[in-house]
């Protein structure tokens, strides 16, 4: 698939600078899981918890009831920070992180889907000219070929939608979204993969 990675739990957003942006609002739930998207596989934290960016620096101060989407199960698994303009994954520790995670049980049986995270305009060009679809916040879709972006140029991103998304589309072009949390930056495609415990 010309070197795109199909999980989308294992492509994390690139921190970047500071580059403005952001509503008066962002971040003020802490990033918790909205109520569009209650019953998905959740970590609830049962005691304060810092995590960690790539650079060792303290990306979330989580604190004691707070709950958080999970992605990248069961071998990789991720807190999603969510936010009115998108979406980005910290990764976390089991082993040391104080939570309540059904999803992560030996034995525990998972389904999943994607879920688009801020509305997303979908180009059949680098250019981003032909408009082909718009994705709306909150859509889910259930690729039977994978999901995977790549990024290509200009804050522009080639995203292979594996027929789940836009009538059967394949692949497409889109712009990426910007989150700044603080004077952190996350640029990226606001798609996640999200679970459900299976019943």
């Amino acid at each position: 698939m010309r070197g795109f990675k199909v999980l989308v739990c294992a492509l994390a957003f690139a921190a970047c600078g500071d580059d403005g942006g952001g509503g008066s609002d962002a971040g003020s739930n802490n990033g918790q899981v909205s109520e569009e998207l209650e019953g998905y596989c959740i970590a609830t934290f049962t005691g304060e918890h810092d995590l960690l960016n790539l650079g060792g620096d303290v990306a979330l101060h989580a604190e004691e009831g707070q709950r958080y989407l999970l992605t990248g199960l069961p071998d990789s698994p991720a807190i999603v920070y969510q936010h009115q303009d998108g979406a980005f994954d910290l990764e976390l520790d089991v082993g040391t992180a104080p939570i309540d995670a059904p999803c992560l049980a030996d034995g525990a049986t998972l389904t999943s889907e994607y879920v688009v995270f801020a509305q997303l305009d979908v180009y059949s060009d680098q250019a981003l000219q032909n408009l082909v679809c718009t994705i709306e916040k909150f859509t889910r879709g259930s690729p039977t070929n994978g999901f995977g972006y790549g990024y290509v140029a200009n804050n522009v991103y080639e995203v292979i939608l594996g027929g789940g998304f836009c009538d059967g589309l394949e692949s497409g072009y889109v712009e990426a979204t910007r989150i700044t949390i603080g004077d952190m930056g996350h640029v990226g495609v606001p798609v996640r993969q999200l679970f459900k415990l299976q019943e």
